[in-house]
């Protein structure tokens, strides 16, 4: 089977035979394209398959994903327990060290720590101010396409013989519009 950019450039170079006033020509063109939209409609199927596999295979990565991560919490939950038991533990006997021929294992006093009891009343000198300065992009976007409309309506008055140039609004320095790639949807 061929491969789909071929299928593409293949198109591509019947579509530009097709401007001829050769009848007999044309349909023969029209019947070749015909042939390759059907080989170029199997491979597009064939890839739709494909993907659909892959998708399958997504599933079960994620699915052990989450299997892996739930072992790894229970795993993390029995060192946090075992560790906390031998600190009760040594906590209760007042033993203080433990020296072992690969380790030794040492009780150490808890840091201190600062609770807040209520944050309000705190002095101002005890306190830091936090400011997350983030662009409303949905702001921008409609700013943008507002800008770009009145633009285009003005345009069209200059076109028309209108002298109304002083109207158009500049293109802003700190952002701009761009179209993502194309999609592929499938129903």
């Amino acid at each position: 089977m061929t491969q789909l950019y071929k299928l593409t450039g293949q198109m591509a170079e019947l579509a530009a035979m097709c401007e001829t006033d050769d009848e007999s020509l044309i349909q023969a063109i029209q019947d070749t394209m015909a042939g390759i939209q059907g080989e170029f409609e199997d491979k597009a199927d064939n890839i739709v398959m494909l993907r659909r596999n892959l998708e399958g295979d997504i599933g079960a990565i994620d699915a052990e994903m989450a299997r892996l991560a739930e072992l790894k919490r229970i795993k993390s939950n029995s060192v946090t327990e075992i560790t906390e038991y031998l600190r009760r533990n040594m906590d209760a006997a007042n033993i203080k060290s433990i020296k072992r021929p690969l380790f030794t294992i040492s009780l150490v006093s808890g840091k201190e720590k600062v609770i807040v009891d209520n944050e309000q009343a705190l002095p101002d000198e005890m306190t830091t101010v936090a400011t997350k300065i983030v662009p409303d992009k949905n702001a921008i976007a409609a700013k943008l396409k507002a800008d770009r409309e009145h633009n285009i309506a003005v345009k069209k008055r200059m076109d028309a013989g209108e002298d109304c140039e002083h109207e158009l609004i500049p293109e802003p320095a700190w952002a701009h519009l761009e179209r993502g790639e194309s999609s592929i949807r499938i129903k």
